[in-house]
């Protein structure tokens, strides 16, 4: 079924595969790939698969106890605004996919093979970042927001993420 797990298709893991080869190869920098894979298999096709080819590639497991993702995700997009008109489920109805899969993540990432493992339950953003700028040897910019600056910057990206269909 076209709306189940699009990582269940060979050719998008082909196509991530190709793509992160092709810009590890040709960039000077880091690259940096936010993507949650769970599944060992396709895990060893594409991350596997790059460091076979001699690309140094890092493994960062974001984890959080359920209630955490669950409230994390209850805020993305117009979250808090859909709890307030439709009640406190609303917007994780929203979420039927990321929530029917949470379990299974949580669980698989949690596998050695998925570290290194950076528990985010207590800490923020900022310090998510510094974390694994300093695991890869990677200076971060200074962070010149305010705590205003930080908020709309947040929401801006949470509207980005809105699906409009």
């Amino acid at each position: 079924a076209l709306r189940g797990d699009f990582q269940d298709f060979g050719a998008w893991r082909q196509g991530v595969y190709e793509v992160l080869d092709l810009v590890s190869s040709r960039s000077e920098g880091t690259v940096i790939v936010p993507m949650t894979v769970v599944e060992p298999a396709y895990f060893a096709e594409t991350v596997g698969r790059l460091r076979q080819r001699g690309h140094d590639v890092r493994h960062f497991a974001l984890l959080a106890d359920r209630a955490t993702v669950l409230g994390r995700l209850g805020e993305r997009g117009l979250g808090r605004a859909v709890r307030v008109v439709g009640g406190k489920e609303a917007s994780l109805r929203r979420e039927s996919f990321a929530v029917s899969k949470l379990d299974l993540c949580l669980e698989r990432l949690s596998a050695p093979e998925f570290a290194e493992h950076v528990r985010t339950d207590r800490i923020s953003v900022a310090q998510v970042a510094e974390h694994i700028a300093a695991s890869v040897g990677v200076t971060l910019a200074p962070n010149t927001d305010g705590v205003t600056r930080g908020r709309l910057r947040r929401a801006w990206t949470g509207v980005k993420h809105i699906r409009w269909y």
